[in-house]
């Protein structure tokens, strides 16, 4: 694993990057202010699961490209550093912004499970994210793939505790999520990610 700063660096880097509303949790929210607190932890259930494949995913390409070209490391943490400082950017422009009108159909608990998974995976981005955000705290000292996962399980629990705040708020009441408070949530994260991303690049180099 990486050096404890580095370490606690990536908790609250990860803790802020999932806070933010996204694809993902604009789904939840929907689907728990349509149908319940429960309809949104079964969905988030399914979240779960794809953000575990694709950290899986990263985690065997870092560790099967690294090993072929050792330079091919330094060239993917600052492609990394470079997409993370556009999200960021993007955040304080509000280009990632929360929606609570999308529609809903899954009604079981598989059902919820199912389209959890398919949300997660339907957006392109977050596999980009996973393997832009997460080769950043990697130590190429030693194997990528421990890290990998390590750092993924993680951000896989600061994503269930964040999520399940919105799961929350949005099965108790509507008026919790307001515009104001979401955008500006949007424009502190984004100057921390992109602050986490310049220090990360520097820092290695």
């Amino acid at each position: 694993m990486p050096d404890l700063p580095i370490l606690v660096s990536f908790i609250v880097a990860a803790f802020v990057v999932v806070i933010v509303p996204g694809v993902t949790v604009s789904a939840l929210v929907s689907t728990s202010l349509a149908r319940g607190m429960a309809a949104g932890f079964w969905m988030e259930a399914g979240v779960q699961v794809g953000r575990l494949t694709m950290v899986l995913i990263v985690a065997l390409a870092l560790e099967a490209v690294t090993s072929v070209v050792s330079a091919a490391f330094d060239i993917i943490k600052y492609a990394g550093a470079a997409y993370l400082v556009w999200l960021g950017w993007g955040y304080i422009t509000s280009r990632h912004g929360l929606s609570t009108d999308r529609p809903v159909s899954a009604r079981t608990p598989l059902q919820q499970m199912v389209a959890g998974f398919l949300v997660l995976w339907s957006n392109p981005k977050a596999l980009i994210f996973f393997g832009a955000f997460l080769p950043q705290f990697v130590n190429p000292a030693y194997p990528a793939w421990p890290q990998v996962i390590g750092l993924g399980l993680i951000e896989m629990g600061a994503g269930l505790i964040t999520d399940g705040v919105y799961i929350y708020l949005a099965a108790k009441a509507r008026t919790a999520l307001g515009d104001d408070r979401i955008n500006l949530v949007n424009r502190i994260a984004g100057v921390i990610l992109i602050g986490a991303a310049v220090w990360l690049a520097v820092q290695h180099h």
